[in-house]
């Protein structure tokens, strides 16, 4: 979307360490926007905006209250739920030349710039929380928030050494525990990602997405634990699918079979549309040598996720393995066009074409 413009801001660190000098300032060479332009036509794809009704409701506000500037940020937040980025950005400038000191306004320019993923925004939005950290150095959720987005940009010491001033506020803060694990496991860790992982659950029983780490872990390993660990997960969120399929997952990579079918149709029963339970069910019937139900779940999970890569190639290769070199060719190219990188859609598509010269 580029129906507005928005100019590069920067923000050094000299600025950041002498935070309380001219800030309303720095808020200006934070977000230079250009404005809307001139032309009263709205394009096509910015009609969602002008005509969703929160927006209209907030705008409506904002015109009885012009310097309110939590309506502005609420209107922000509309804004980038329907990804109008540019328009968000704008109306977060607006609240924070009227009010600086609220974390949340921080937090949200943040998210906005690292969704919107032009060059350099990434740096933008850590920038943004690095100010945000300054000027709200006791605030732990800042600081996390810091170092998670130093982790999407994999600057794990600096998100070790933001997480580092969580602990030395306070030093069993759970989140802190959880936020080490997954800098840990991306780094390559997974002893030190569990050990972070279990300090987490430890202080907070209730941290499912811990306990689903930990489970993949333990997965991958081929530890027993995992199950509990997923067991755990549901104890928190019995709705929680991802879950119940890594479980089945973990059966069927031993082989139970029995009790992997068993949870992939209690996944569907409670979610028809879940694609990967048909896959994997796919899968299994594939090993199986059944090739009739192996080509019937992969059907089902392309139907049920046009987008499903792998799930065509699995069914073109079962096409293939009953006889019907025509209907894997088509599949195959499905594939390939989908994900021009993966190779086996490729490789199998010159295999029925050797095939078909002799």
């Amino acid at each position: 979307m580029q129906y507005l413009t928005a100019s590069t801001w920067y923000l050094t660190e000299r600025t950041i360490v002498h935070k309380l000098a001219g800030f309303a300032a720095l808020l200006g060479s934070l977000l230079f926007l250009a404005c809307k332009s001139d032309s009263k036509k709205v394009p096509e794809a910015y009609l969602h905006l002008a005509t969703d009704p929160e927006i209209a409701r907030l705008t409506r506000l904002i015109e009885q209250e012009p310097k309110n500037d939590s309506l502005y940020y609420l209107r922000a937040e509309a804004y980038y739920q329907l990804d109008g980025f540019d328009e968000a950005l704008s109306d977060l400038q607006t609240a924070m030349s009227i009010d600086s000191m609220k974390p949340e306004y921080y937090h949200l320019l943040a998210d906005v710039l690292i969704d919107y993923a032009r060059p350099n925004d990434s740096k933008r939005a850590i920038d943004v929380l690095k100010l945000a950290a300054e000027r709200f150095p006791e605030r732990i959720p800042t600081l996390l928030k810091l170092s998670e987005f130093q982790l999407i940009v994999r600057q794990h010491g600096d998100a070790l050494a933001t997480l580092d001033r969580i602990f030395r506020l306070q030093p069993q803060h759970p989140e802190a525990f959880f936020m080490a694990g997954r800098v840990a496991l991306d780094m390559g860790d997974t002893t030190k990602a569990l050990a972070s992982f279990k300090k987490a659950v430890q202080h907070d029983a209730e941290n499912a997405d811990a306990w689903m780490f930990m489970g993949r872990i333990y997965l991958n390993q081929d530890n027993p634990m995992a199950l509990q660990c997923f067991d755990n997960v549901l104890r928190v969120d019995s709705t929680n699918l991802e879950a119940r399929e890594f479980k089945a997952v973990f059966y069927k990579v031993r082989g139970e079979f029995d009790q992997a079918f068993a949870i992939y149709r209690d996944i569907v029963r409670r979610n028809p549309d879940y694609s990967n339970a048909y896959f994997d069910m796919g899968m299994i019937y594939l090993e199986l040598d059944s090739m009739s139900k192996a080509y019937d779940h992969f059907n089902l999970a392309v139907k049920t996720d046009p987008l499903f890569v792998m799930a065509y190639y699995y069914r073109g290769l079962t096409s293939e393995l009953m006889g019907n070199p025509e209907a894997a060719r088509a599949d195959y190219v499905q594939a390939s066009k989908m994900s021009p990188n993966y190779a086996e859609p490729k490789e199998a598509l010159e295999r029925l074409n050797k095939q078909k010269s002799r």
